[in-house]
């Protein structure tokens, strides 16, 4: 595949956040005023150091993540959708992440005005007291508010993020926030087990559910979505017809990306760059690292993020765009896989069965293993 069959995204972390929830472990800081201008204006600069590539390139995709993009104030929102005007004649999706508590009518018209086409809104969850125990501040009529905002400014392509009930073993009380998001019948779902990243949280893997249920609802939740009209197209992510997210499948075929912002990364000219972690490392001048990737690492990856996505890998492709990899040295391993019924090879297309999306990560590993063994 050659450098210019690839797709570029453009990612632009918004580290700001005014709620620390426990359970997260991206990046973010308190939007201080100060903090959130110096910010602004290192975008540009950033911007510039990419210049020459972006005027050469086009953006099909961009992604404001975080933190909490939505925590900017209206007028510092405009000034950064404004920062991505020149790249719009391309740009087929533009993601923006929303909180239901800084999303308001005014922001939501900048997002529609700049050409925002996605929202993303994290819900977690619908219920009191998971809410609580997250640390999220929102209400459900703020989330019920914040969704009607969002269609009546004219948003067609609506994600909602939840979390797991931290009950597994009580599948009816995920069943609950499963119907009322439903209910809502946004274009796409994302559903995520919690995660213990912060050692001062409320939660600690002592109040993990054993593997077993956890294993169940996750079954059931992919049954409950499927009959429901939602496609299962990767691991944690569901949509209906038409509203995949393409900036993630972007990076998962590990196409390429320029990431904008402390801690983002960068993917371009089999390079990744790493910006420094914390913003004001990131607003000083030696903030990149840069690492050179092989066509065994890219390779790699296209295997460990493409087992990730339902349609999973056509092999005779893969080895068409890395013709230095011997892919064939993995057979041995596709073939135990499918003794275990983890995975099916058909036609040279490689993917994944349910047992196999349940320890994907597991398989992941196998998949390093088999590199540093050859």
């Amino acid at each position: 595949m050659s450098l210019q069959a690839l797709s570029l995204g453009l990612y632009v972390h918004v580290p700001f956040c005014a709620n620390l929830c426990a359970y997260c472990n991206f990046y973010r800081e308190r939007p201080i005023k100060s903090l959130v201008q110096s910010y602004l204006i290192e975008i540009n600069r950033e911007l510039e150091l990419w210049k020459n590539i972006l005027s050469q390139r086009s953006v099909s995709t961009i992604f404001f993540g975080g933190g909490s993009p939505s925590s900017l104030s209206c007028r510092d929102l405009e000034t950064l959708c404004a920062r991505m005007q020149p790249f719009m004649p391309h740009v087929t999706e533009w993601t923006v992440e929303v909180s239901p508590t800084t999303i308001n009518r005014e922001k939501l018209k900048v997002l529609r005005e700049s050409g925002v086409t996605r929202i993303s809104m994290g819900v977690q969850s619908f219920q009191t007291d998971v809410l609580r125990c997250l640390g999220r501040r929102q209400t459900r009529v703020q989330v019920y508010r914040a969704y009607d905002w969002i269609r009546t400014a004219g948003f067609n392509n609506i994600n909602l993020d939840l979390i797991f009930h931290p009950n597994l073993a009580d599948f009816q009380l995920w069943e609950m926030d499963l119907k009322e998001v439903i209910r809502l019948s946004p274009e796409h779902i994302s559903t995520y087990c919690l995660s213990f990243e912060r050692p001062e949280g409320p939660f600690k893997p002592r109040d993990c559910t054993d593997e077993n249920q956890e294993t169940l609802c996750y079954l059931r939740t992919w049954d409950w979505l499927k009959n429901r009209g939602y496609q299962h197209y990767e691991v944690s992510n569901f949509a209906r017809d038409g509203y995949v997210c393409l900036h993630n499948l972007n990076t998962w075929k590990m196409q390429e990306w320029i990431g904008l912002g402390p801690s983002a990364a960068s993917q371009w000219n089999k390079r990744r760059f790493q910006n420094a972690h914390s913003i004001q490392d990131w607003l000083s001048t030696e903030k990149i690292n840069c690492m050179d990737l092989s066509e065994e690492i890219l390779c790699t990856d296209c295997l460990i993020f493409g087992l990730r996505m339902r349609e999973g890998i056509c092999l005779d492709s893969l080895q068409k765009r890395f013709p230095f990899v011997d892919v064939a040295k993995y057979v041995p391993l596709w073939q135990r896989f499918e003794l275990e019924g983890l995975v099916n090879v058909q036609n040279n297309q490689l993917t994944c069965t349910d047992k196999g999306l349940l320890v994907v990560d597991a398989l992941a590993r196998e998949i390093l293993n088999c590199v540093a063994d050859n």
